[in-house]
C-alpha cells in the first residue's frame, strides 16, 4: 500500500451509497411503488432534488416508509457489489481516508458490505440513523476527524446531496449513472460531472 502524501490537500473521500457505490434507484423505486402505487417514476426523482427525509415526512406516514424499508431490506439480499467498483475504491483508499454519508439505513449497508466481504474499507458509515441532514453529517465528520470542507470531496448522483455539500462547502464529483441525470444535477454546480466509477480516480489524481 503506498502511503498517503502528508501535503495533499484532499485528505478525504465522501462517497454516497444509494446511486454511486450501487445504482439501487430500480430497487428503490420498485420498493416505493409497492409501498405507494400511486408514484411515478419522475415524482420519486424529485424526492432527492433537495432533502429527502424533508419530502418523505411530508408525502408519507410511517407505515408506508416501514413497509417500504421492509421490502428495501429483503431487495438488498440480492445486491452484488460490482468488481470494478471494488477495484476502484480498494485503489482510492491507498491514498485517501474514505468515508460514507448515506440516506439508507446501517443494517442495509452492513449487511451489504459484509456479504460482498468489503468491510473496513470506510473509516466511518454515518446512515439515516446517525442524523436526516447530510449537512448534520458532514459537520461530525469534520468534528471527529479533524477534517474541513477544503480537505473533502463528495461522490454523489444527486442534486440534492450536491446542495447539502455546498451548504458546508465541500466539493462534489457528480455521477450522472445514478438517481440523475446530467442536466438535474447541473443545476447544483459540482465540480465535476462523470458516467463512469473509473473517472473519479482519474479526477482525483488531476487535482
Amino acid at each position: 500500500m503506498n502511503q498517503k502524501e502528508p501535503d495533499k490537500k484532499i485528505k478525504a473521500i465522501v462517497f454516497d451509497f444509494d446511486g454511486v457505490i450501487h445504482n439501487t434507484f430500480d430497487l428503490a423505486y420498485n420498493a416505493n411503488k409497492k409501498a405507494d402505487s400511486e408514484i411515478s417514476e419522475e415524482e420519486y426523482r424529485s424526492y432527492f432534488d433537495g432533502n429527502l427525509f424533508e419530502k418523505l415526512d411530508k408525502k408519507f406516514g410511517s407505515e408506508v416508509k416501514d413497509k417500504f424499508r421492509g421490502i428495501e431490506y429483503e431487495y438488498f439480499q440480492e445486491l452484488i457489489l460490482d468488481e470494478e467498483v471494488r477495484e476502484e475504491i480498494e485503489k482510492l483508499k491507498e491514498d485517501y481516508d474514505l468515508y460514507i454519508i448515506s440516506s439508507n439505513l446501517i443494517k442495509n449497508l452492513n449487511f451489504y458490505f459484509e456479504k460482498n466481504n468489503f468491510k473496513n474499507i470506510f473509516q466511518e458509515v454515518l446512515t439515516a440513523e446517525s442524523h436526516k441532514s447530510k449537512v448534520e453529517k458532514f459537520k461530525m465528520l469534520f468534528n471527529k476527524y479533524n477534517l474541513d470542507p477544503e480537505s473533502c470531496i463528495f461522490i454523489t448522483d444527486t442534486l440534492g446531496d450536491i446542495l447539502e455539500a455546498n451548504k458546508v462547502g465541500v466539493k462534489s464529483i457528480a455521477v450522472d449513472f445514478g438517481y440523475h441525470g446530467r442536466e438535474r444535477l447541473e443545476k447544483g454546480s459540482p465540480m465535476k460531472i462523470v458516467s463512469n466509477f473509473k473517472d473519479i480516480r482519474k479526477i482525483m489524481e488531476s487535482i
